[in-house]
C-alpha cells in the first residue's frame, strides 16, 4: 500500500507482481480477522484501504505485469486485473469467490464483471465463483497473454532486466502462446447471455438453470453453488452488478462496494459465511433469511446506505482518519 500510493513511480517504472511460492498469486485476503472485531472499525479500515489501492491501481500510469502463475482470488483479483499486462499460465486459477461467504464481488467487480468479454459471464462468474482455469483466463479476455509456467522464471528475469517500459509488450508477445486448448466455456456462451443478464431477477436465473441443469455440467455446478450461498448475498450481487453497467467511473465502484461490505459485515450473512466456510469449517451456513422470496427490495436497499451514523465516506485519496 505504502509503495504504491505514497512514493508515486515515474511512468517509466515497471512493477512486476508475482505470488510467494509456486502455487498462488494470491489467494485472497484474511477475511477471518474481519469478523472478530465488533466495533466494526478493523473491517471499515480494511475496506477502505483496500479499495484505494484497488483503485490506485486502475489509475496508475506506471505499466504493471502480473504473473498470475497459480491461484489468483478474491483479493488477489483486485490487486492485479488492474495491470496493464496480465501473463495466465496452464496453473492459473482465477475467480471470484466472495458470494461463498456471504460477501459480493467486491475489489471492483462491480466495475470489471459487467465488463468482460462475453455477455453474461461477468455475471455468472460474480454470482456462483465459478472459477477459470488455464488458458479459459485468456479467452475470457482476463488475461493478455499466455506463457508456459516453466517459462516464467525466465520471463521474469527478462522483465527485470528491461531498461524501457515501451519495450514490455514486445516482450511478452515474445513469451505469448497463440495455439490454446479450446474454451471450456465455450458451448454455454448463449445461455450465459440469455440467463445472466442485468434485466433479470435472481428467481428468474435460478428457474433457468434449474431448467437446464440436468443436460449440461456446468449449469448443474452453478444450480449447486448458487443453491447454497446466501440468497441476500445473491441477490445483493445482482444489483451491485446492475448499477455496475451504468457507471462511468470506477470511483462509484468503489464507494458502492464500501457501503455494501460494512453492511454486510453487520447485518448481512458475511460471519456467518465465514464461521461456516473458514472457521468451524462444517459448511452448513445458516442464513438470514433463508430464501430468495424473503429477500424484499427494501431490505436490499438498506446495504447502499450508511451501516453507522459517524462512518467515513470512502474517499479514493484522503487517508482513513485515526
Amino acid at each position: 500500500m505504502d509503495l504504491y500510493m505514497r512514493h508515486p513511480a515515474p511512468e517509466t517504472s515497471i512493477y512486476v507482481l508475482k505470488g510467494a511460492g509456486n502455487k498462488a498469486f494470491c489467494a485472497g485476503g484474511d477475511v477471518v480477522n474481519l469478523t472478530t472485531d465488533k466495533t466494526y472499525k478493523t473491517a471499515q479500515r480494511f475496506y477502505y484501504e483496500e479499495y484505494q489501492l484497488n483503485y490506485h491501481l486502475m489509475t496508475m500510469k506506471s505499466a504493471q505485469v502480473a504473473l498470475w502463475n497459480g491461484y489468483v482470488l478474491g483479493g488477489g483479483v483486485g490487486i492485479s486485473l488492474p495491470s496493464r499486462y496480465r501473463v495466465a499460465t496452464e496453473k492459473t486459477l482465477f475467480g471470484m469467490p466472495e458470494t461463498a461467504i456471504g460477501l459480493i464481488p467486491d475489489v471492483g467487480g462491480t466495475w470489471f464483471l459487467p465488463r468482460l468479454k462475453h455477455a453474461g459471464v461477468g455475471l455468472y462468474m460474480g454470482l456462483t465463483g465459478h472459477k477459470l482455469k488455464g488458458a479459459d483466463v485468456m479467452h475470457a479476455g482476463l488475461a493478455t497473454h499466455f506463457v508456459p509456467s516453466a517459462k516464467i522464471p525466465e520471463l521474469e528475469k527478462a522483465l527485470c532486466e528491461i531498461r524501457d517500459a515501451s519495450t514490455v509488450g514486445a516482450l511478452l508477445d515474445s513469451y505469448n502462446v497463440k495455439d490454446l486448448p479450446p474454451y471450456s466455456l465455450e458451448r454455454d456462451l448463449p445461455f450465459f447471455a440469455k440467463t445472466f443478464r442485468k434485466d433479470t431477477t435472481m428467481e428468474a436465473i435460478m428457474e433457468a438453470v434449474t431448467a437446464e441443469r440436468a443436460a449440461d455440467e456446468i449449469v448443474e455446478e452453478a444450480h449447486r453453488l448458487m443453491s447454497s450461498y446466501s440468497p441476500t448475498s445473491l441477490k445483493l450481487a445482482l444489483e451491485a452488478y446492475r448499477r455496475g453497467c451504468d457507471m462511468t467511473d470506477p470511483k462509484d465502484a468503489f464507494a458502492l462496494e464500501y457501503m455494501m461490505a460494512l453492511r454486510l459485515a453487520k447485518d448481512g450473512d458475511f460471519v456467518e459465511g465465514v464461521r461456516a466456510l473458514l472457521v468451524d469449517k462444517d459448511k452448513k451456513p445458516q442464513w438470514s433469511p433463508k430464501t430468495l422470496a424473503e429477500v424484499t427490495p427494501a431490505s436490499l436497499e438498506t446495504f447502499f446506505k450508511p451501516t453507522f451514523a459517524n462512518q467515513v465516506a470512502w474517499d479514493p485519496v484522503k487517508p482513513f482518519p485515526e
